[in-house]
Formats: C-alpha cells, sequence, structure tokens
C-alpha cells in the first residue's frame, strides 16, 4: 500500500487551493486523494498550498458515537445495511485505486469538535495559512478512513492537536471553545454562499470552484489552467513594474 501524498504546503505557492472537506466524508477522502495524484502528476507539489476549510457532514448527528458509518448511511438512504455496506465497498474499491485504505464499518458522530480544534491550531500557527491545521485535519481523516484512528475519542484530538504544535491543554480547551465554534461557523457559510450544497467543495486561487470528487484527469486539467493563468498574471504584473 502507497503512503498518501503529503499535502502541499509551498511557501511561495502558484496555487492556492481551499477545500471544504470534513473529517467523515468518503467522497473527501477520494477527492482530496485524486487532488494530490494529480498535483504530483503535474509536477507541482512545491507550488501549490492546501488549506483544509470547515464543514460538516451532518451536523444532526450526536457527538458521541451512537452508530456506524453503514448504519448512518442505511439510515439516510432507506436502505438495508447490507446494501449500505455494498455502497461503501464501491468507495473502497476507488480508494484502492488511489493506494489508500478504506475501512468499511467505522464509527460516526458528531465533527463539530474537531473542526473547533483545527481552527484553534490555526490560531496558535498565523503565520503559516492554516498549514498546520491542515495537516492535522489530514492526519484524522486519513486515520479514520484506514482503520487506524477513533477521531471521535477526545484522547485521539489532543495526541493528535499536540503533535501539531497545540498544547493538551489549550486543545481541550478548544473542543468547546465558542471563539474556535465562531470560525468554523464562518467557513461554512462562506462555502454556502459560493453555493456549495455538499463537500468536498474546492476553490483555487479563491477564484476557480470545483465541487465534487473530480476524476484525477479532470484535476490535472484544472491545476494547468490555473497555473497558466497564475504565471501569465505574474508576467503582467512584473512587465508594469
Amino acid at each position: 500500500m502507497t503512503t498518501p501524498v503529503e499535502s502541499p504546503v509551498s511557501p511561495q505557492p502558484l496555487i492556492e487551493i481551499d477545500v471544504w472537506t470534513d473529517v467523515v466524508c468518503p467522497w473527501c477522502y477520494i477527492g482530496e486523494g485524486r487532488l494530490f495524484e494529480a498535483i504530483e502528476a503535474e509536477g507541482l507539489s512545491d507550488k501549490v498550498r492546501l488549506r483544509a476549510r470547515s464543514f460538516e457532514l451532518d451536523p444532526t448527528s450526536p457527538a458521541e458515537v451512537t452508530q456506524t458509518s453503514t448504519e448512518m448511511l442505511a439510515a439516510k438512504m432507506g436502505v438495508s445495511n447490507d446494501v449500505a455496506r455494498a455502497k461503501e465497498g464501491e468507495v473502497a474499491a476507488l480508494a484502492e485505486e488511489l493506494g489508500r485504505d478504506f475501512a468499511i464499518d467505522r464509527p460516526f458522530a458528531n465533527t463539530r469538535a474537531i473542526h473547533r480544534v483545527m481552527q484553534a491550531i490555526n490560531a496558535a500557527h498565523p503565520g503559516d495559512d492554516g498549514a498546520t491545521g491542515t495537516a492535522f485535519f489530514l492526519d484524522l481523516q486519513r486515520g479514520y478512513f484506514s482503520g487506524t484512528l477513533n477521531p471521535f475519542e477526545e484522547a485521539n484530538i489532543l495526541t493528535a492537536a499536540s503533535a501539531h504544535g497545540l498544547s493538551e491543554d489549550a486543545a481541550r480547551e478548544a473542543l468547546t471553545s465558542q471563539e474556535s465554534d465562531a470560525v468554523v461557523e464562518q467557513e461554512i457559510q462562506a462555502a454556502r454562499q459560493m453555493g456549495a450544497g455538499g463537500v468536498p467543495f474546492f476553490v483555487f486561487n479563491g477564484k476557480f470552484a470545483a465541487p465534487g470528487a473530480l476524476p484525477t484527469d479532470t484535476f490535472r486539467k484544472a491545476l494547468r489552467q490555473v497555473a497558466a493563468n497564475s504565471e501569465g498574471t505574474a508576467n503582467t504584473e512584473g512587465s508594469h513594474a
């Protein structure tokens, strides 16, 4: 099994990508994997900055784990658990194409607290434009879908936050922080104002939106176009300097 591509964190990016995403969103996991694959294929790993933005797949879910992802999907679709498990198997096959693990029957609960902690990490690292918070988020998401980490266990959130530069006390406080919650809500509303009805929702250089888990080739074409536009703008500005 190949190792997932690391989140691009170029200090002087040609392309900035904001992605509205949720830890428990399987299509976010697939979409981000395809995006990373496209970035690497286009040789842009050192020219892209990826920034995770908060969005809740199911804000009505209880804070405590009361069901599995299969049970949630079955209830949402009005089908049996076996049918829902088969649907999850289809997504697992797509993950396998990307060299990623995909565990079925994952725990499922509300993700708001995780987003609050991500925003607290961002606030603690104001100079990196969300890179550390994004790395925290992706670590939890990859661990969740690979079946190696339960992001709804407080100890796991605190450990991950500590690994990304936020003290345990600060992370514990962030779990219920109104200040962090306000930032989460702002990002959710920003996505909706741009027309996002779900996630993943990608925005390139603050201008070009790409909703959904697009195929890798489509991401590659988008990256080429955005890179060409960015280089053209830079050249135009340089000619007037």
